[in-house]
């Protein structure tokens, strides 16, 4: 197992500080910072800490002390963070565990029977849900692709601070990713979250993934319609749908995954750029 215990904050430096990407903290108040970020949104950790326990039976995953203490540090995180870089819109402790912890970890089933299998997160924004799987799933190796320099360097910081050492992050756009020999049919999963719509995640996603491997996209509950737009795409990409998992979160949102699986090599020419897909989608 990947040593994932962490001592990620310095006795002499102010926890706000060493959790907060961006902008520097050192003129706003101590005593604020302990419990509110730069721009005044409210950490509530005991709070976030009890609804991930809440609800965790709900994604299969055994929850030890040691992660959800990362998982918590996750959390703190990117809301500290959020100040400087627009990661997400959602920051209330409860909504942050269901609609981004729990339904990240409702793609662990997928690791669970075999540990040398590997899963890229495409287009991951904030790390999710790839940071999340890899806390819970420290023995699976994990590697997420971003094309905005400030999301990356901010993996980068959040992946130091927590401590995490399975996860490889990298900057490039999806289309690049899937002509490189490091990343081409490498993945025996590929996942993307809210990017983009199925016909075109799914030529920025197969070329990573292996014969007989799966694409993972997480979705809303109308991905009828998607998928129906997507089956074109899916057979040049050498794709086959599989089925939808649908599930509802805590709240009572609806949610689904689409599983594509690969049974043909993808061809040589795709994926083809950004411009082309953008322009004549599958």
């Amino acid at each position: 197992m990947f040593n994932l215990f962490k001592k990620k904050v310095s006795e002499n430096s102010p926890r706000a500080e060493k959790f907060t990407y961006g902008e520097d903290l050192e003129n706003l108040d101590a005593e604020e910072l302990r419990n509110y970020t730069g721009d005044g949104v409210k950490i509530d950790r005991p709070l976030f800490a009890q609804t991930v326990e809440k609800h965790i039976k709900q994604t299969g995953v055994e929850l030890d002390d040691e992660m959800l203490d990362m998982l918590t540090d996750y959390y703190e995180i990117v809301v500290r963070s959020n100040a400087n870089i627009n990661l997400t819109a959602i920051t209330d402790p409860v909504e942050f565990a269901t609609k981004h912890i729990i339904d990240s970890l409702m793609l662990s089933p997928f690791l669970e029977d075999d540990t040398r299998k590997r899963l890229i997160d495409v287009g991951t924004g904030a790390g999710m849900p790839v940071i999340p799987l890899a806390i819970t799933h420290p023995d699976h190796r994990f590697a997420m692709i971003d094309s905005q320099n400030k999301r990356f360097e901010f993996l980068k910081f959040a992946a130091a601070r927590i401590n995490v050492c399975n996860i490889n992050p990298g900057r490039m756009r999806a289309e690049e990713a899937g002509r490189l020999a490091l990343y081409r049919e490498e993945f025996e999963f590929a996942t993307a979250r809210a990017v983009a719509p199925l016909n075109i995640l799914t030529e920025y996603c197969m070329p990573m993934v292996k014969m007989n491997g799966y694409f993972l996209a997480m979705k809303g509950d109308n991905f009828q319609e998607e998928v129906d737009a997507a089956k074109n795409a899916s057979f040049q990409l050498g794709g086959r749908l599989e089925e939808v998992q649908e599930y509802k979160l805590p709240g009572g949102e609806k949610r689904s995954i689409v599983i594509i699986q690969k049974v043909v090599p993808c061809r040589r020419d795709l994926p083809r750029r950004t411009a082309a897909i953008k322009k004549n989608p599958f």
